[in-house]
């Protein structure tokens, strides 16, 4: 999986801006793929280059001209060959774990310190999630499948941090 395969299946469905891209990325799987513009216009423009997309420019009246991408045939060939290609595993890399996983070195204030920070940014991403499920009740079954996936991740990350902390602060008791 790559930028390129992202953006094909967004603009299979329907033709979208670098803007649209983004902002369905963000509405929908940013967590588990995010990418920013910095990504997604270079990405668009290799990929007109190679024919997989092709760019519409719309005239706008007082703001800039907008260009909207569609996908060809081509571009419906490799997003294809994209689905049929072996999965590669799921490699999870995690700031905060590497610390944890090193929090021999520091002390128990610190870890508290990410912790809460952890938990807080779950937080953030469950309540966006549910808002999201909230948005969308009649949702196509396969994307609330990965939203329901994100929703009981939260969940779960939520949880783990909430027992560590409660650890630690008996901990701190004794």
């Amino acid at each position: 999986m790559n930028i390129q395969d992202v953006i094909l299946g967004f603009i299979y469905e329907e033709p979208m801006s670098g803007y649209d891209i983004k902002q369905m990325m963000e509405n929908s799987v940013s967590y588990f793929f995010d990418a920013s513009y910095g990504a997604i216009y270079p990405a668009l423009r290799k990929m007109e280059k190679e024919g997989l997309v092709e760019k519409q420019v719309i005239l706008q009246e007082g703001k800039p001209n907008k260009n909207l991408f569609a996908i060809t045939e081509s571009g419906k060939e490799q997003f294809q060959q994209y689905l049929s290609s072996p999965i590669t595993p799921t490699i999870t890399r995690s700031d905060v774990l590497i610390r944890i996983f090193f929090g021999r070195f520091t002390t128990k204030e610190k870890i508290q310190e990410w912790l809460l920070e952890e938990r807080e940014k779950s937080q953030a991403m469950y309540d966006n999630l549910i808002g999201i499920a909230d948005l969308y009740p009649d949702m196509e079954p396969h994307k609330r499948f990965t939203l329901e996936f994100g929703i009981r991740q939260a969940e779960m990350i939520l949880g783990m941090v909430n027992e560590e902390l409660k650890k630690l602060n008996e901990q701190q008791g004794e």
